[in-house]
């Protein structure tokens, strides 16, 4: 009987230690219905979360990246060739 109790907590134990992690930071409820402002003031304040920052950050470019709120850099390259004959 004590060997089959033990067995039971010990796969409980197991089952809870494989659940997966609380994503309640990474992820707010309404999160997809803010506009571009309020996406960078999350944006902003999601520096502060400590360790979480960076998973929180990830989710609210993914949503910027989504709406196209965040426009990618324009990048020019221009060549300026000159030759002069003394």
């Amino acid at each position: 009987m004590r060997l089959v109790t033990g067995m039971l907590c010990s796969s409980l134990f197991l089952l809870l230690a494989c659940a997966p992690p609380d994503r309640s930071i990474l992820t707010r409820d309404g999160d997809e219905t803010l506009d571009c402002a309020a996406l960078k003031a999350e944006f902003d304040f999601a520096a502060e979360l400590g360790e979480n920052a960076p998973a929180r950050r990830r989710h609210i470019r993914a949503l910027q990246d989504e709406k196209q709120c965040v426009t990618p850099p324009k990048i020019s390259i221009s060549i300026g060739v000159s030759k002069s004959f003394n």
